[in-house]
């Protein structure tokens, strides 16, 4: 009796799990740029009010 209607594994538990990490990592990076950029705006338009008085 062949074995050939029993599917072959050929991934390794690596292989499966680089792409996960990959896409948690992308994930992770784009919060972190959006974070940082909500941030960098927040401290910009904090002094966008003394703009009209000549302070800035």
């Amino acid at each position: 009796m062949s074995n050939s209607s029993v599917p072959q594994k050929t991934s390794s538990t690596a292989s499966m799990l680089i792409p996960v990490f990959a896409a948690v990592a992308l994930i992770i990076t784009a919060a972190v740029y959006i974070v940082f950029k909500l941030t960098q705006q927040t401290a910009y338009n904090k002094w966008a009010e003394y703009d009209d008085c000549g302070w800035s």
